[in-house]
């Protein structure tokens, strides 16, 4: 049985599942991830060069620039913004008069990115959720619509000039569809630099690629202080679980009873020339509540092409299109709503990821905090 019987167990090996790993292998305590892949939604094509889930790290996020290259910085000049049959950049004439809006929204980012970078702090020693709760600024944010926060503020026009297309293309939701906590979130690029970069998988996992075994979780049963865990061809027992899956999976074993709305979408890798409608910058945003979502130019001879519901007609956009890959998210996330839920699930269960919060460093975030309540339990 020896084997077969760990302090925890963790379920997912997505940011949140490994984060939580590193942590524990640093401390010295047992654990295995069970996971049915390394990585989650940083999904690459199979030569590495193009990134298919998270696009993009912002210049700050502490902890998981220790395991990516930067490549090429994404700079405000690279976006083309469409609407109807309409394109326009973001530094034309015409912004000038949206120059006040513009103003008024930095000043919201940068009070915005002290309260996040603080958050991720406190999250670490406390939960998300708590941590949220904590600071009365973040939760007002979190509990009220994006579309009441820009009206109130009075940046309604430029928010759906510019804002509400950068927004379609990174969270795949309408500013009606969001809370005012993620409208402000995604915005960060505005404020912070960003970059494409290359997951260093490898050197992630390499202190505990021992402790990982590639399957699927069937079931998940709480009986006399411990968990019986079946998989496909084992029954596993431990102290501790996590639980780092996505939330439609998880929340069910999790009790959890309310989550945030899910939102869908999908891509396509194409190589082909492309036609005017997409050549004139690298990064094309389109407008709610269009199909196309968002096409990025690689600058190898392929583009990544989102959309929500219905195939395009790649034709439309390329000559010679030819699909490399394709790839569903259903769900992408589930950002949309104002339901905070607790990490901590009693009885030696976590449950982490970015179910209330999307990020790549605020999803590793929480698998810090669930290592280090694990730790201190000890």
């Amino acid at each position: 049985m020896s084997d077969r019987t760990h302090d925890t167990i963790i379920i997912g090996a997505g940011i949140s599942g490994l984060a939580c790993a590193r942590q524990l292998n640093k401390y010295n305590q047992d654990f295995l991830i069970i996971s049915k892949d390394i990585g989650g939604r940083i999904l690459t094509s199979k030569d590495g060069s193009a990134n298919y889930g998270v696009f993009f790290v912002c210049s700050d996020y502490d902890n998981v620039l220790k395991y990516v290259t930067l490549k090429s910085r994404i700079h405000l000049r690279d976006f083309c913004f469409h609407k109807n049959k309409n394109k326009y950049v973001l530094f034309e004439p015409k912004l000038a008069r949206y120059l006040s809006q513009f103003i008024k929204t930095y000043k919201l980012l940068y009070k915005f990115r002290k309260k996040l970078r603080l958050l991720r702090k406190n999250s670490e020693i406390v939960s998300q959720k708590k941590a949220i709760e904590n600071d009365s600024f973040l939760h007002e944010l979190y509990m009220q619509k994006a579309s009441d926060f820009v009206k109130e503020h009075k940046i309604v026009s430029g928010t759906d000039t510019y804002l509400s297309k950068a927004l379609y293309s990174t969270t795949f939701s309408k500013i009606s569809e969001m809370n005012a906590f993620s409208f402000l979130q995604f915005l960060i690029p505005l404020v912070t630099p960003i970059y494409t970069f290359t997951f260093e998988k490898e050197k992630m996992i390499k202190p505990f690629q021992d402790k990982i075994k590639i399957g699927s979780v069937t079931d998940i049963k709480f009986k006399d202080d411990k968990y019986k865990i079946k998989t496909a061809d084992a029954i596993l027992y431990s102290k501790n679980i996590v639980l780092a899956t996505e939330i439609s999976w998880s929340k069910d074993f999790a009790g959890v009873k309310k989550v945030n709305r899910p939102v869908n979408t999908n891509m396509i890798h194409v190589k082909g020339i492309a036609k005017k409608e997409i050549s004139w910058k690298n990064y094309q945003l389109f407008s709610p509540p269009g199909n196309v979502q968002a096409v990025a130019d690689l600058k190898d001879g392929t583009h990544l092409f989102y959309y929500k519901n219905e195939t395009p007609d790649l034709k439309d956009y390329f000559e010679n299109p030819y699909i490399i890959a394709s790839k569903q998210w259903r769900p992408a996330g589930t950002i949309n709503g104002h339901n905070l839920i607790e990490s901590n699930r009693g009885n030696n269960m976590y449950l982490i990821g970015d179910y209330n919060i999307a990020g790549l460093e605020e999803s590793y975030i929480t698998g810090l905090f669930s290592a280090n309540q694990i730790i201190q339990s000890e």
